[in-house]
């Protein structure tokens, strides 16, 4: 019962600083997607690596950052909830992933070419 009444007292005290502080952190969340969406389409689409490459991550990197921006922008009511941007987070955190697994596979081949 002490572990569920700690963490229910952990859980608050998040949303209380998140709800202190969440004009900041969205804003900081949207322009971490713009860069990524930067770097994604300047180190593989204008080099065109994604139509001769056959690269396919940076493609499904940016449909994820897609959803994400969609969920930031949408009047939804749910931008005072910490659960909302924690997904948006993780959205994005997976768009990142797959960025960083493109650049891998891409240096990869290019060393081995």
């Amino acid at each position: 019962m002490n572990l569920r009444c700690a963490s229910g007292r952990f859980w608050q005290k998040c949303e209380n600083a998140f709800l202190q502080q969440h004009a900041i952190l969205w804003a900081a969340l949207s322009r971490t997607g713009n860069v990524l969406v930067m770097v994604n389409v300047s180190l593989f689409f204008l080099t065109g690596q994604v139509t001769d490459g056959g690269y396919r991550f940076p493609v499904y990197s940016l449909g994820l950052l897609a959803i994400a921006t969609l969920m930031i922008l949408l009047p939804l009511g749910w931008h005072d909830r910490l659960w909302y941007y924690l997904v948006i987070l993780c959205v994005q955190a997976g768009s990142g992933w797959l960025l960083g697994a493109s650049v891998v596979y891409w240096l990869n081949h290019s060393i081995a070419n």
